[in-house]
């Protein structure tokens, strides 16, 4: 059907001085013209993807131990002197890849349980093995101190923590999303505690470790900027020598950041931290992942909180002001009915 088409005798050329040249240059015969048909197809190369889960090798789970100093903090109040049963919270990441070189300046009255940072047995990175906050322990007997324990040990001592008088128990989530409550240790507590005033410098140090990426305010903000002595909107009066990632070296340190106890940037230990918390999820568009990335944040970044929390105010407030109105609406229908009497 395609092939070229060929005339079976030679056609008559009929212009006399076409066929004087061509019997000068010994030209007989002529083939006829063909046509030759090119056909051009588009292969679309098709890309096989096959997906490929790879999961953390098996290994053995570590068996829960119920130390009795643990128990002893939530019958005093009070870290025994000289306890192993509770580490540092950034000392118990020893078994990962995160380096924290001056864990030492950070707080050391937020600590965990020892049955908390051991999950697995082996010898090898724990990396994908981080047991997640869901439980704190406080207390503010003495200097005040946030203690997280594991499940196991919240289930063996809650009978006594319900009867404590100097401890309590908090339900804890970091804020992932920006439509989550910020969980201030007072969403729920065991025994109930109508404030936790002592412990606020506190919460924002947890909030770091259990992988919190938005912050409860704009204070809370500004107050972890001045601890990892960050640049933030409360210097923009000033001239600063700022690193890169927004880390403001101890000699070009401004008075508001006086506060700052660390020489050397804390960022990058954060965001292998962050990176183990997320198991590989993204986190750049959130309040943690733009600070950790050198951007400073502005109370614009806020103000969708605000207007949320607004939301849930009217919420909480309409049933109340329909209860009123319809109030109002039966006493003036009962002196419409003694004014026709």
């Amino acid at each position: 059907m395609y092939a070229p088409w060929r005339s079976p005798q030679p056609p008559q050329i009929w212009d006399p001085e076409i066929q004087r040249k061509r019997e000068e240059l010994g030209v007989l015969l002529t083939s006829a013209r063909s046509m030759d048909e090119e056909q051009e197809r588009e292969v679309v190369h098709e890309v096989e993807r096959e997906r490929q889960v790879e999961r953390p090798p098996k290994v053995k789970p570590a068996d829960h131990v119920l130390y009795k100093y643990v128990r002893q903090f939530v019958e005093t109040g009070q870290i025994p002197v000289g306890s192993s049963a509770f580490i540092q919270a950034l000392s118990s990441l020893v078994n990962t890849t995160v380096e924290f070189p001056e864990r030492h300046q950070w707080a050391q009255n937020v600590l965990v349980t020892r049955d908390f940072s051991r999950t697995v047995l082996t010898v090898h990175k724990a990396d994908e093995y981080l047991r997640p906050v869901n439980w704190v322990v406080s207390s503010d007997i003495g200097s005040p101190v946030l203690v997280v324990m594991s499940p196991h040990e919240v289930n063996q001592l809650l009978p006594l923590i319900r009867k404590s008088k100097v401890v309590h128990l908090s339900i804890y989530t970091p804020r992932t999303t920006k439509t989550m409550q910020a969980c201030d240790l007072r969403f729920y507590s065991i025994p109930s505690t109508p404030r936790l005033t002592p412990l606020e410098p506190l919460i924002f140090q947890l909030n770091l470790f259990a992988g919190q990426l938005y912050f409860s305010n704009y204070e809370m903000y500004l107050r972890t900027c001045s601890f990892l002595g960050l640049n933030g909107p409360d210097l923009r009066d000033e001239d600063l020598v700022v690193d890169s990632d927004g880390f403001i070296k101890e000699e070009n340190r401004p008075a508001a950041r006086a506060s700052c106890s660390f020489g050397r940037s804390q960022l990058l230990p954060l965001k292998e931290l962050f990176g183990m918390r997320r198991k590989g999820m993204g986190y750049l568009p959130t309040h943690l992942g733009k600070m950790l990335n050198g951007r400073i944040l502005s109370e614009e970044d806020f103000r969708d909180r605000v207007l949320s929390l607004s939301m849930v105010s009217f919420s909480a407030s309409l049933p109340e002001t329909l209860a009123d109105c319809s109030s109002g609406k039966q006493d003036h229908d009962t002196e419409l009915d003694e004014m026709v009497l």
